[in-house]
């Protein structure tokens, strides 16, 4: 999948479920009470739900889906950095 077509899948998404941003940062905030840490940052929230896509890609590497997910986390992960490139 290119990376054009998981980005109208994450602007899909973003109507779901809301500003990613926001998302990963309120997720930051609940994985740090869980594990009675400081808040996690938006960006460490992509990075370990790309990590979570990874593990699972270990075992079904032909899932299609586990990479576009890996790759949105990826587009994810860059906004919230400031580095995207659109």
């Amino acid at each position: 999948m290119s990376i054009k077509k998981v980005k109208k899948i994450l602007k899909k998404r973003q109507k779901d479920y809301g500003d990613a941003e926001q998302a990963f940062t309120r997720i930051g905030r609940m994985w740090g009470a869980i594990l009675d840490l400081p808040d996690l940052q938006a960006y460490e929230v992509a990075l370990m739900m790309d990590a979570l896509k990874t593990i699972r890609l270990t075992n079904s590497p032909y899932h299609e889906d586990s990479w576009d997910d890996k790759l949105g986390y990826t587009i994810h992960g860059r906004e919230v950095m400031g580095v995207d490139e659109s």
